[in-house]
């Protein structure tokens, strides 16, 4: 892979591929029926990057927000208007393919999917524990803020964070 030029390309994702996907993102935290059931949703979209016939990322988003069920940061996302916007569920690119853009351009195409169905915010939320990849940095580069920020039952601390379409 080092020294060629990429040629990804992006998808939309279709009813029946769920398997596939989790099959060549193994690390996709979202089980197969999961995947499958925004498949299968037309409020949901779930878009691939592709390196030739590899899947090589993937970003799943849901027109309603999905909220944790954490007081807290539900009453973040109602005190921002954004309880009822674009919720980014999740977004997976493999180690080999990160920091080429891939997942901002899945990112970005969630967003524009989202501006076309009205919707005028989008969010996510983002552990803050330190890995290999600040993924708090790479949403704050494509203009999301932070609205707030909550624990899990396991004590993991997670930011709320929001963009304007």
């Amino acid at each position: 892979m080092k020294g060629e030029r990429l040629l990804v390309i992006y998808v939309q994702a279709v009813k029946g591929q769920a398997q596939m996907i989790k099959k060549q993102l193994t690390f996709l935290c979202p089980d197969v029926d999961y995947v499958e059931r925004m498949l299968d949703s037309s409020e949901a979209i779930v878009i691939l990057a592709k390196d030739k016939d590899a899947i090589v990322g993937v970003v799943g988003g849901w027109l309603k927000g999905t909220p944790s069920g954490y007081y807290i940061e539900d009453e973040s996302l109602r005190q921002h208007g954004a309880y009822h916007e674009a919720h980014i569920d999740w977004i997976a690119v493999k180690e080999e393919y990160r920091k080429k853009g891939i997942g901002s351009a899945l990112a970005e195409r969630v967003c524009k999917w989202a501006r076309e169905k009205d919707k005028k915010k989008i969010w996510t939320e983002v552990s803050r524990k330190s890995s290999d990849f600040d993924t708090f940095a790479f949403y704050k580069r494509l203009g999301f803020r932070e609205i707030g920020s909550f624990r899990d039952l396991k004590g993991e601390e997670y930011v709320t964070i929001l963009k304007q379409l």
